[in-house]
């Protein structure tokens, strides 16, 4: 069983340094923006947990059912019977736990890049609210990445260069298969890790979640990070 996603304040200090890096602590005029950002993917892993931990209780329901159980040598008698439809009812089960996983992860990542996009949006009014002396709410954001790219150029901030924006990239990308065409390909099959899935259904291509949530989070950072100081400058 995978394991779900975990932000920067809950991935456990004993594992390997996987997870996301800690969000800047001090960033001035941005620091409710981290704060939200911290709390909202806190929640939003704990959501990925919930659904998580649902399948491995049924998984562990069905690991403690016998072999015994599910062995007939027929299928003449009602015990017989009664086995074959434990058997086929633990297959199920097995089919449905692999089916909610795979929507779970796919629904987690179109959620991920739309934290994203809502919280570039919020560092870019925040940013040249500063650097115009003008109201967040009078600045408007375009909805096409390229043409967000952009605008974040002419304020002096180079996106691809943030930290982790090769992941993050990817979730955008795998966001807009999941959205409009669930299958690998070309342009997915670009990236490195669905070269070799190129052609399948994204429903039978496992997902790296906590790499698109570090992804995501660790560019988020970056992104404030460079944004306060190109206020500054």
């Amino acid at each position: 069983m995978k394991e779900p996603m975990y932000s920067d304040m809950q991935y456990p200090y004993h594992r390997d340094q996987n997870g996301p890096t800690p969000l800047p602590p001090f960033v001035d005029e941005f620091d409710d923006i981290v704060s939200q950002l911290r709390w909202r993917l806190f929640d939003f892993c704990r959501i990925h947990h919930i659904v998580y931990a649902e399948m491995e209780r049924w998984d562990q329901k069905l690991d403690q059912i016998p072999k015994e159980a599910m062995d007939y040598q027929s299928d003449q008698t009602m015990e017989d019977i009664k086995k074959i439809r434990l058997r086929q009812a633990v297959v199920d089960k097995d089919i449905e736990n692999k089916r909610i996983a795979s929507f779970s992860d796919q629904i987690m990542v179109v959620g991920l890049w739309a934290i994203c996009e809502q919280f570039v949006s919020k560092t870019y009014r925040r940013a040249v609210s500063m650097m115009n002396n003008c109201e967040e709410s009078s600045i408007s954001v375009p909805y096409r990445w390229d043409q967000i790219k952009l605008r974040f150029s002419d304020i002096g901030i180079d996106i691809e260069g943030c930290e982790n924006y090769q992941n993050a990239d990817e979730c955008r990308a795998l966001n807009n298969a999941i959205k409009h065409d669930p299958l690998v390909s070309d342009k997915l099959a670009a990236y490195g890790y669905f070269e070799s899935y190129e052609g399948k259904v994204l429903d039978s291509v496992p997902l790296e979640m906590q790499r698109y949530l570090n992804g995501i989070s660790d560019f988020l950072g970056s992104l404030i990070e460079r944004s306060n100081q190109a206020t500054k400058a």
